[in-house]
């Protein structure tokens, strides 16, 4: 994303063999600097997943509770061992003021959710419309 306010709002490879993949915050205010991300290995949280973008959505009535939506493919976690595994377009958000916990997830998201895309129009015999590329 654009760097606002001292922010930069990135998904990317977190590892130099490119296997772990994070969606981070990074805070540059002066001399300081500071990062919040995901979680490090953890699967449901991200997984092999290809980022298209990260936009900041103010929040009309309290700017305390703005949010950062993340689109991106990954490849799902749903199907069962032996099925194959399908790429899904997700969407996820985190609150901007995300500061991550203070015994547990510190540095990290506390606020992340991730949903998948599913189309508003019923396709054949009422089944869900995946988006699946975004």
């Amino acid at each position: 994303s654009d760097p606002t306010d001292g922010e930069l709002y990135s998904g990317t490879s977190s590892d130099f063999m490119g296997s772990s993949a994070a969606f981070f915050r990074t805070w540059v205010h002066g001399a300081e600097q500071s990062y919040i991300r995901t979680e490090q290995n953890q699967d449901h949280w991200l997984h092999e997943p290809a980022f298209i973008g990260a936009y900041a959505i103010p929040d009309t009535y309290n700017p305390h509770d703005d949010k950062v939506y993340i689109f991106f493919r990954e490849t799902a976690m749903e199907a069962g061992q032996w099925e194959r595994r399908h790429i899904h377009a997700r969407v996820a958000r985190v609150c901007k003021n995300d500061v991550g916990g203070k015994r547990s997830l510190i540095n990290r998201w506390s606020t992340f959710l991730k949903a998948r895309l599913v189309c508003s129009i019923p396709g054949p015999q009422g089944t869900e419309t995946h988006f699946d590329q975004l």
